[in-house]
């Protein structure tokens, strides 16, 4: 008999261990399924982070080729300026060196246009002098 009330005992307490463990037991599955539901959360919060990394890295090199671009033609068409402004430096020092020369020219000219001038007077003033000194 008293093995019967310690069986009884024992089957007691193994329901009451059983129930217990059945009750621990539906808690973890709650706190699973919480848990997992937490988890799809946050997977889905991490994809669409993801995505919106992905579309703003796309952005992100679609204005840095457009930068690119813009840049390489910038500097193509400064080159091409500063060849245009030596040019240009280089057609008017041609320029003004033409101008002096023509300026000296004109002014040589004009300097053997008054020297013969000069001498035809000279040689009206010589002969009327020639002219006075004979009919003196």
């Amino acid at each position: 008999q008293v093995s019967q009330n310690e069986l009884d005992w024992f089957h007691q307490d193994s329901e009451t261990q059983m129930k217990k463990w059945q009750q621990e037991k539906k808690e973890n599955r709650e706190k699973l399924k919480t848990l997992k539901g937490t988890i799809k959360k946050h997977s889905d919060t991490n994809e669409r982070y993801l995505k919106a990394i992905d579309d703003k890295e796309k952005q992100y090199n679609a204005c840095l080729n457009t930068f690119l671009e813009t840049s390489n033609k910038f500097a193509n068409e400064k080159g091409k300026l500063e060849e245009l402004i030596k040019k240009s430096q280089d057609n008017n020092q041609e320029c003004e060196k033409r101008a002096v020369k023509a300026e000296v020219s004109v002014l040589q000219t004009w300097k053997e246009t008054e020297i013969w001038k000069l001498k035809g007077t000279m040689a009206k003033a010589e002969g009327n002098l020639r002219m006075l000194k004979a009919l003196s």
